[in-house]
């Protein structure tokens, strides 16, 4: 098989499916083994490095609070950590995902799904990082509410989105209107590589939480 099983099963993922997030924690139960070596030598994803050098052009404290919201295995842990960061969490809907990330540096990390409301507080973080989710059937561009809610204001939210959902899932039309309305300032927005040996762009973002 040319493509590693979780991207396949990503074809039977429907946001509009009450039980779509069900489907997402057996893709990647299936995938967990294997993710990391599809993500390298399958996909050739870069957006790990891409999205956490973006956000250090401007969060410069390496003890400022990070989370990591849709974790997986913990490859932008592993950034973060090579970038200095010592005091970042992550989240993510696999427990078998979360297994393998332990290692990667994170002080906490939770179980849960962006499509619900996070077990974190509010305000509770300088940076949110969700690198990777908005992508096909995995969570919707109303979410962007949850990521704000849980960073402090003055804080930065930095993602990416994968291109083929860009504007299919409203992502262009929901940064437009969070800026429009005061949510937040983006700071940086602009399409990239982002699975590279699959020839798929993506689009980063940092934004300022208001």
């Amino acid at each position: 098989m040319a493509r590693g099983d979780g991207l396949k099963n990503y074809e039977n993922l429907d946001l509009k499916d009450a039980k779509n997030d069900n489907r997402l924690t057996e893709v990647y139960r299936d995938w967990a083994k294997k993710y990391d070596y599809d993500n390298d030598h399958v996909l050739g994803t870069v957006s790990q490095p891409k999205s956490v050098n973006l956000l250090s052009t401007r969060l410069k404290d390496k003890t400022a609070k990070i989370i990591d919201v849709g974790c997986g295995t913990g490859l932008v842990g592993e950034k973060l950590k090579a970038k200095d960061f010592i005091n970042f969490d992550g989240l993510d809907i696999s427990k078998d995902m979360l297994s393998i990330a332990k290692s990667r540096g994170y002080r906490n990390l939770f179980l849960g799904s962006l499509n619900k409301q996070l077990p974190v507080l509010d305000d509770a973080y300088d940076a949110a990082m969700c690198i990777g989710v908005f992508t096909h059937g995995h969570v919707s561009s109303d979410r962007f509410n949850e990521l704000c809610r849980i960073v402090k204001p003055g804080g930065y939210v930095c993602f990416t989105i994968n291109e083929g959902v860009f504007e299919e899932y409203g992502f262009k039309e929901m940064i437009a209107e969070f800026q429009l309305n005061k949510v937040w300032e983006v700071i940086s927005l602009y399409k990239d590589d982002y699975m590279t040996l699959e020839n798929v762009k993506g689009y980063y973002c940092l934004a300022v939480v208001q």
